[in-house]
């Protein structure tokens, strides 16, 4: 018994630390003693709980029963108090199930002989409850249960089963406010404009979420808005149950709108939560402020060289202008049988230096020292270096990328601790590296494609100077054992980093002249044909193969020195090769004429079918 005694006063006394609500219940009823030498009687109980957890009650209770013995005048009257103990639960928005029983001390009363008798002793009762919720302070429910009166500390004086009503009342005493919920928002870091789609994703901090309704709250959906800086209200978590006064932490997601990429400095945003839940059945909203803290839109961390990619955004559209111009350049002057990347990252980058871009060092946060710490780095879109005129070497670097991206030519980049290689994607099997550049070595080979590199250190000294620092550094790299270069492909980088398109802001960029750009580009493709394309040249000259020594001339755009070659070799892919250089020359009778010949000796070559119907296309048969 002493026990169950300091048992419910620990609870009690908890209540006075953890209690958020008081209940009081007032339980009319009947007794129906067990014992038939009693009758019928009325019963009453009073209740005073601190409520814990929602879901558990503890506190004190003082009861009242009243029966009349067989053969007795007067009523036998007992009156208890005691501690009591109960736990309840809500299996819907307004049924009410609880139960619960109390131990304490009682006191009997009769006359017998017109002469007052009484006696103390103790006593415990148990009880059950179903009832429904009126509102979140009142609950009507039907209980029933059983009591016992002891006599002697052992003894049933009075034993019996209990029923009638009970009126639960709540009483709020841990908390106050008008707000449905409480929020507090954690950010372990400012939002980064750059990642302004990652947030969809990534969440952008830790929210604590506090029902503060007068019940627990079901299907709680919460959602984030702020106003133009988003482009939608996005749902951050879908929550079954909150309980009264409950907590639960959730992440904070946000979908961001390009009006984040305006904050040229460090500030705040005013947003709203909005959270849509059940309330004892009905459906209600509560909308509250929440301010996220932004970094300016240039911040950047190298923790992830990854990340890096989300600067290259080849939709922006001044980007896309200038290098479609470009392109369409290296469309009208290229070698056919060169590769297409080559010749356009040598224009792209000769027309970018035309333009007047050259790099400036950053005082205030040079490349070659906050790469490789954890310090918050200032990179600029390729648009801010088109309107500056400069940049350090990862901007000059992303500009590049971002215009070969705009043109579908793929690209990468290796961060080196004294320069930014740019990689561009040859789109060839690495099995082939050797008939494109004479050391393929100095290429990055993935296992799907082959990669030539440019140096921005380099990028004043024009395009051939950086192809071959470049080509010094991937050496390098490749050699290196311990793997600590890191080579990332901007596509790649994508699936995590979507590009930040930052666009309309500066002044417009004027692209160099037609004639400017074409005299530079067949110059720099000139100099890699002396330095490369030569020496694969002479490789396939001396190994004897006649149809590898026309491809390679081919490649230099040397159709006559090409089909000499081709026309001295035997074999279907070498005479295939020879009608193909006719229609490079635009010679489409010779081309008919050879395709025949192919199709006379192997008659399913399809490579030979196609090009006989384009090439009877273009004589209009």
């Amino acid at each position: 018994m002493k026990k169950f005694c300091l048992l419910l006063c620990s609870c009690a006394f908890a209540a006075g630390a953890f209690a958020m609500d008081l209940t009081f219940r007032i339980n009319p009823g009947i007794v129906l003693p067990s014992d038939s030498n009693y009758g019928t009687g009325f019963s009453g109980f009073l209740q005073a709980d601190a409520d814990l957890f929602g879901m558990i009650t503890a506190g004190l209770e003082g009861n009242f029963s009243m029966s009349k013995p067989n053969g007795m005048e007067d009523n036998l009257n007992l009156a208890g108090f005691g501690l009591g103990l109960g736990a309840y639960y809500y299996p819907l928005a307004r049924v009410y199930l609880g139960a619960g029983g109390a131990f304490g001390i009682h006191q009997v009363s009769t006359k017998i002989d017109q002469v007052n008798k009484s006696s103390s002793d103790l006593y415990y009762r148990g009880y059950g409850e179903l009832g429904f919720r009126v509102s979140p302070e009142l609950t009507v429910s039907g209980t029933g249960g059983y009591i016992s009166y002891l006599c002697n500390g052992n003894d049933p004086f009075l034993s019996g089963v209990t029923a009638g009503l009970s009126i639960r009342y709540t009483v709020s005493a841990g908390k106050s406010g008008s707000s449905s919920f409480v929020i507090r928002l954690e950010q372990e870091d400012s939002a980064f404009p750059l990642f302004m789609k990652a947030y969809k994703n990534c969440p952008l901090g830790t929210l604590t979420l506090t029902n503060n309704e007068g019940a627990e709250v079901k299907n709680v959906h919460v959602a984030f808005r702020a106003g133009r800086y988003t482009t939608s209200t996005f749902e951050s978590a879908n929550i079954g149950r909150i309980r009264k006064y409950g907590s639960v932490d959730l992440p904070l997601y946000a979908d961001f709108s390009p009006e984040i990429l305006k904050f040229a400095e460090n500030g705040k945003i005013a947003g709203e939560l909005v959270v849509d839940y059940e309330f004892l059945g009905k459906k209600k909203q509560a909308v509250q402020s929440v301010v996220i803290s932004v970094y300016n839109r240039n911040a950047f961390y190298w923790s992830d060289a990854n990340a890096l990619a989300a600067f290259v955004s080849p939709e922006t559209d001044e980007i896309l202008t200038f290098a479609k111009e470009v392109a369409g350049i290296v469309n009208s002057m290229a070698y056919s049988g060169m590769n297409k990347g080559v010749q356009t990252a040598a224009a792209m980058m000769e027309a970018i230096r035309l333009a007047g871009i050259k790099y400036s060092d950053d005082k205030t946060t040079p490349y070659v020292e906050y790469h490789l710490t954890e310090n918050l780095d200032s990179i600029q879109y390729p648009l801010q270096t088109m309107n500056n005129l400069s940049g350090d070497y990862d901007d000059l670097g992303i500009l590049l990328a971002s215009c070969l991206e705009s043109v579908q030519v793929g690209t990468g980049f290796l961060p080196l601790e004294d320069d930014f290689i740019v990689l561009v994607n040859l789109g060839i099997n690495p099995k082939n590296a050797s008939s494109h550049f004479a050391d393929p070595d100095s290429l990055i080979l993935d296992g799907e494609n082959a990669w030539f590199g440019l140096s921005m250190k380099n990028f004043s000294k024009g395009f051939t100077a950086s192809r071959k620092a470049a080509a010094k550094a991937i050496k390098k790299a490749n050699s290196d054992a311990e793997g600590t270069y890191e080579f990332v492909n901007n596509e790649l980088a994508w699936e995590t980093y979507s590009p930040s398109i930052f666009s309309g802001s500066g002044k417009a960029f004027e692209t160099p002249s037609k004639s400017a750009v074409e005299k530079a580009s067949r110059s720099v493709i000139q100099e890699y044909i002396s330095s490369d394309l030569e020496k694969v040249i002479a490789s396939a000259r001396n190994s004897g193969d006649q149809n590898k020594l026309g491809l390679a001339l081919v490649r230099a755009g040397r159709y006559a020195e090409a089909r000499t070659a081709f026309s001295s070799a035997t074999s279907v892919a070498a005479m295939n090769n020879l009608a193909n250089v006719y229609m490079l020359e635009r010679n489409y009778t010779a081309a008919v004429a050879q395709y025949k010949k192919v199709l006379a000796k192997a008659p399913q070559n399809t490579g030979a079918q196609k090009g006989l119907e384009r090439a009877n296309a273009k004589l209009g048969l």
